[in-house]
């Protein structure tokens, strides 16, 4: 089999090597997609490192080759399935108060990281859901994102009726909105780049261009009538999205901070502000097992539909091609396609 290892920074190295073997209690599957994620692209651009060599990759789905003798659920061969390729000690305080996606120990040597961009991976069978056959494999790869902002919309507690300001609209943006509309919620959608506003609009949401922050803020607050919004995520990296959430959210009001940042950027927003409105502000970081069942339950009776995020599909040998397609800012998901 074919794996696509990152060797330093911008450097990939598609070796041939052997498929692994399983033990009795795991699965084989033969990756089909796997999408790139903000993390891989940082990883190879040098902004994030875990270690060299790696084979990145966890926006995942496949098909099932072999079952271990001592697996007890009921996947099967030909099992078309979505990953969960974060491996969870179980055991951590974190895992065992129902955060797992904060597990103490997932990034620990000798835990395998990662690991999505190979014809082949052996996982465990909590790591993977089945799904339906005549989905389509290239949208069962978005379950991991998908997850991610089931999550997220879950941290701020959103309601039925509530209004949600979205800031960024990127893939995850995207994804944000999708999901939030099917909740029954009012989105707001803000970005500098016309053309996804154009797609937020298509969606269902208020998309507002947030060039001017002032004249942003101003227009949220007409539409709230003075009230703000109940929510508000934060999925760009840009300081003004921030800047403009802060101005807009409503007292007794949640905002969290989805992305991650390159540095250490101090929150704009004074303490006093916080006390005296109620304000909370958190973040979300990954996902947890409940958010990922989630995630596949919607693609699989297509609540969510993601066939319009993805922009273009490489093979696994245009790896470099493709992780550069996708910093290229003019893509949503980017995905690699294993052999068939």
């Amino acid at each position: 089999m074919r794996s696509a290892y990152l060797t330093e920074v911008r450097h990939f190295e598609v070796r041939q090597e052997g498929i692994p073997v399983l033990k009795d209690n795991e699965v084989l599957v033969k990756i089909a997609y796997c999408g790139i994620c903000t993390l891989e692209q940082r990883l190879y651009t040098g902004e994030r490192k875990i270690y060299y060599p790696i084979i990145p990759g966890h926006e995942a789905s496949g098909i099932v080759v072999t079952v271990g003798s001592e697996v007890i659920t009921g996947v099967q061969v030909h099992d078309h399935v979505a990953l969960d390729l974060v491996n969870r000690c179980h055991a951590c305080p974190a895992c065992l108060s129902g955060n797992s996606n904060l597990c103490e120990n997932r990034f620990k040597e000798g835990q395998r990281v990662l690991g999505a961009f190979s014809d082949y991976m052996v996982v465990k069978p909590d790591q993977l859901q089945v799904v339906p056959s005549d989905l389509p494999l290239e949208s069962v790869a978005f379950a991991e994102p998908l997850a991610c902002c089931i999550r997220s919309l879950r941290t701020v507690n959103a309601s039925l009726g509530d209004t949600i300001l979205i800031s960024g609209v990127g893939t995850m943006g995207i994804l944000h909105i999708k999901v939030a509309l099917a909740m029954g919620l009012r989105v707001i959608a803000c970005d500098i780049d016309l053309k996804r506003l154009e797609d937020a609009k298509r969606l269902g949401a208020i998309a507002l261009d947030a060039s001017s922050a002032e004249t942003c803020i101003a227009t949220i607050k007409k539409i709230t009538r003075g009230r703000g919004v109940d929510s508000c995520i934060i999925t760009t990296s840009s300081m003004s999205a921030v800047e403009v959430a802060v101005a807009v959210l409503a007292s007794n009001g949640v905002m969290n901070i989805y992305t991650s940042y390159g540095n250490k950027p101090p929150l704009p927003l004074d303490m006093n502000t916080i006390h005296r409105h109620e304000f909370v502000v958190t973040g979300s970081e990954g996902r947890s097992e409940y958010d990922f069942y989630t995630a596949t339950r919607v693609l699989a009776n297509r609540t969510i539909v993601v066939d319009d995020l993805i922009s273009q599909i490489y093979p696994l040998e245009e790896v470099s091609t493709a992780v550069e397609e996708a910093l290229s800012g003019s893509s949503y998901r980017v995905l690699l396609k294993m052999e068939e």
